[in-house]
């Protein structure tokens, strides 16, 4: 895997030198690795790329995940992007990041539930409702699991 990602990055890392500072071309790089299950080298061109753009919410989302398939759960709270919180929880887009962090990061089965329901209560036709229902109903069936503990990450 590493030896085709290396090849399918090879172009990419070629106009980085022309571009250095291309946060866009760094996260194409960075998900030739995360394609690859090379979380480390994602991880790394992920940095970079918030260096140049450091709000970029989904970069930083990027960085969680790949933090976390890393075997390096800790870190992932370094990836959720400042501007997710909490004053950005009324986006949509911003709602996994929390249910990410709250239910597979702490276990906090409440807080995770309560966020899907005001992504609901606030954005009444949401098109992934129905998703989000069955997510509540599979997070519930965890509910005697103590907050704090680290779970297995969603396959």
């Amino acid at each position: 895997m590493q030896q085709m990602a290396d090849t399918q990055a090879t172009p990419l890392l070629e106009k980085l030198k022309a571009d250095p500072n291309n946060a866009k071309l760094l996260e194409n790089i960075g998900d030739v690795y995360y394609d690859a299950h090379l979380f480390p080298r994602r991880s790394i061109t992920t940095q970079r790329s918030l260096k140049v753009e450091p709000t970029n919410t989904g970069a930083r989302t990027d960085m969680a995940t790949a933090y976390w398939y890393s075997g390096q759960p800790r870190r992932r709270h370094r990836g959720i992007p400042k501007v997710a919180y909490p004053t950005n929880r009324t986006r949509p887009a911003h709602y996994s990041i929390w249910v990410f962090v709250e239910w597979q990061g702490k276990m906090d089965i409440t807080r995770a539930v309560a966020t899907w329901q005001k992504l609901l209560d606030t954005n009444p036709n949401y098109e992934g409702k129905d998703k989000v229902e069955e997510l509540i109903a599979q997070a519930q069936k965890h509910s005697g699991v103590k907050p704090g503990t680290t779970a297995k990450p969603l396959q």
